[in-house]
């Protein structure tokens, strides 16, 4: 299953780790189309593993502004459960020190590095 819309696409590889490719400036309505393209991937991912894990690579990506930062942190905390791991894959410190301040969450950390990213996916 993949789905492709002008700004994501999103699969599920053979691990059951889903996977998002961010394109564009996001606006409300793109965040509300992506949340409810990317919910079956986790209710995917959770009947096989019991959790989801999701790499979320935004490298390219314009930043997002502030609305739409408090926007995905709004779909963060109620799409994403305690057990569930989400790594971002960013294009500079800056953008990781930024992920890590706005979405203080366990189960979310940022990469420069999609190999670092999946590999805290896979270990964790």
């Amino acid at each position: 299953m993949k789905i492709e819309d002008p700004s994501f696409a999103i699969w599920l590889d053979e691990q059951y780790i889903i996977h998002v490719r961010a394109h564009g400036i996001w606006t409300p309505a793109i965040a509300e189309r992506y949340w409810t393209a990317f919910r079956p991937f986790l209710d995917e991912a959770r009947a096989r593993m019991g959790h989801a894990r999701a790499l979320v690579d935004r490298r390219g990506a314009p930043i997002m502004p502030i609305e739409m930062v408090q926007t995905m942190h709004d779909g963060i905390t109620n799409h994403y459960r305690p057990g569930d791991r989400l790594a971002l894959v960013v294009d500079s410190s800056p953008l990781k020190s930024q992920v890590r301040q706005n979405y203080r969450r366990a189960f979310l950390d940022a990469f420069l590095s999609h190999d670092a990213a999946l590999a805290w996916l896979e270990n964790g």
